[in-house]
């Protein structure tokens, strides 16, 4: 009888799944939802707006006579947008680009003081209540656009305000669960959560929105802000602040974690604020990062509609071809991470050397796709392949500027990606907005060369400003100012999204 308990004893411990892992699996869908409610509303928008008023209000200007069907795909015609269920409203481009830039009003505006809270509240109130909060509002987005623009454009305000606080907040509930030898990959694994987001929610939008089954484009809502509850109620079960207030946690888990966390090598709140702010090394990173989010969110908000408008693809493709490029893009950041990663450990190149060959080929490969495209006129299969080559290009600045932030100052890495991350998410109010004055006159192949060659612009301009100041070295206000010298661990991470590059 004895062996047989000890057998079953050692069955069940075989079975034990370490509540770090559980960790991850809730905070990935964390971040999954996040980006499933923040890219769903640029896929309906197309469903949502009357576009036949709007070519009737620019009938000079109407975008199926540039770009006929010409490649087989399904044009989107009236008698198309008439099947489409759900209220259609007379939003012209102006107004669109309010609405899809709104998000980010709120969102640069909690993202420092989210990662002061944390100390104060906790990232499982801060992170879980974030999200549930964007949810239960994203509920309410049906409703209230039959009341006005306005009012979408204030509940979309106040998702971003809470959504502000989620990364600040799951980067500090990183470094109470993952240990040192895994933070890594556990932090990796959390961040794909923004690309497969992209990639459930673009496709699933089409679908839901072209069909009248389940009641067209206000069926996504419902749905995307149900799953953020369920995953909410997940998280309050299972969740817990930190591994000693698990109930649950076996012994040698919790030692496992204590032994392997990594070594703070902050003492103080000394935080050389005027040092930083002078600094043109830490310009150039922040220029180079509002580079990169100005094309990124405004690929984000309106490829769906240059895909509608421009090219005439249905639903259901625009959005699987809207997701496609954020894969590729995820796929060739994780592999310039290991070239980077290699060629720094052959010493052929100084970090500086590498950090400006990846942001180079990150944002000025992009540029030189988009130049292609605006003289590829209205070659659809061309134009989508050269979008899926520029995002595919564009991860390789995810070792450019996003690891100089680590480069620069170990100990305040958190707050400079904090001041680079608020600035260059300002680009998400300006891009739509660019792209929807633009466009106002009518949705031409003219128009959206000139959104490109913006595009291009701040691309290229970014990229040489980076190439000229940045630098990979440790500044002289990068430590902190103290007795010891310590070194920063190398498992040591701020900002998720800051992880996702290194």
């Amino acid at each position: 009888m004895i062996p047989c308990k000890i057998t079953c004893i050692k069955t069940i411990k075989r079975w034990y799944v370490p509540n770090r892992a559980i960790f991850t699996i809730l905070a990935f869908f964390g971040i999954f939802v996040s980006y499933v409610t923040r890219v769903n509303l640029s896929v309906a928008m197309v469903a949502m707006v009357n576009v036949t008023e709007q070519f009737t209000r620019n009938v000079s200007h109407v975008s199926s006579d540039e770009c006929p069907n010409s490649n087989h795909w399904k044009n989107v015609t009236e008698t198309e947008d008439k099947e489409y269920l759900g209220e259609k409203y007379n939003w012209d481009p102006k107004v669109q680009g309010f609405i899809l830039s709104s998000f980010y009003y709120g969102y640069v505006v909690t993202q420092i003081p989210g990662g002061i809270l944390c100390d104060k509240l906790g990232a499982k109130v801060l992170f879980g209540g974030g999200i549930c909060t964007t949810c239960i509002l994203y509920l309410f987005i049906p409703l209230v656009a039959s009341w006005g623009a306005r009012y979408v454009i204030a509940i979309r305000v106040l998702q971003g305000l809470a959504e502000g606080l989620t990364f600040p907040a799951i980067t500090f509930a990183i470094s109470n669960w993952a240990p040192k030898a895994e933070r890594t990959r556990i932090s990796s694994f959390i961040g794909m959560g923004i690309p497969l987001g992209n990639l459930f929610a673009m496709p699933l939008s089409g679908v839901l929105s072209s069909t009248s089954v389940f009641g067209g484009w206000p069926s996504t809502f419902y749905l995307f802000g149900t799953m953020g509850f369920v995953w909410f109620v997940c998280w309050c079960l299972f969740m817990y602040e930190t591994p000693d207030l698990h109930p649950h946690i076996s012994k040698e888990e919790l030692a496992y974690i204590h032994q392997h966390k990594a070594v703070k090598t902050r003492t103080t709140n000394n935080t050389p604020w005027r040092d930083i702010l002078t600094s043109l090394p830490m310009w150039a990173v922040v220029v180079a990062h509002f580079g990169h989010n100005y094309a990124f969110l405004m690929f984000l908000t309106d490829l769906p509609i240059y895909f509608s408008r421009i090219l005439h693809f249905d639903l259901k493709m625009n959005g699987t071809l809207s997701a496609l490029p954020y894969v590729l893009q995820a796929t060739s950041a994780f592999l310039a991470s290991c070239i980077a990663d290699r060629l720094r450990a052959s010493n052929r190149m100084s970090v500086t050397e590498i950090r400006k060959l990846c942001n180079s080929i990150g944002l000025i490969g992009p540029a030189m796709c988009l130049l292609l495209i605006i003289m590829s006129g209205c070659q659809s299969i061309r134009i989508v392949c050269l979008f899926c080559l520029a995002l595919c290009l564009n991860g390789f600045a995810y070792s450019g500027y996003r690891s100089t932030h680590v480069d620069m100052s170990p100990d305040f890495s958190g707050i400079t990606f904090g001041i680079t991350n608020t600035i260059s998410n300002m680009s998400g109010i300006l891009s739509p907005m660019i792209v929807g004055y633009i466009t106002y006159s009518g949705e031409t192949v003219a128009n959206w060369s000139i959104v490109f060659y913006i595009t291009c612009a701040v691309y290229i301009a970014c990229a040489l400003f980076y190439a000229l100041f940045a630098s990979a070295e440790n500044q002289q206000w990068g430590a902190e100012r103290k007795n010891t010298n310590t070194e920063a661990k190398p498992g040591k991470i701020y900002f998720i999204e800051d992880a996702m590059g290194r």
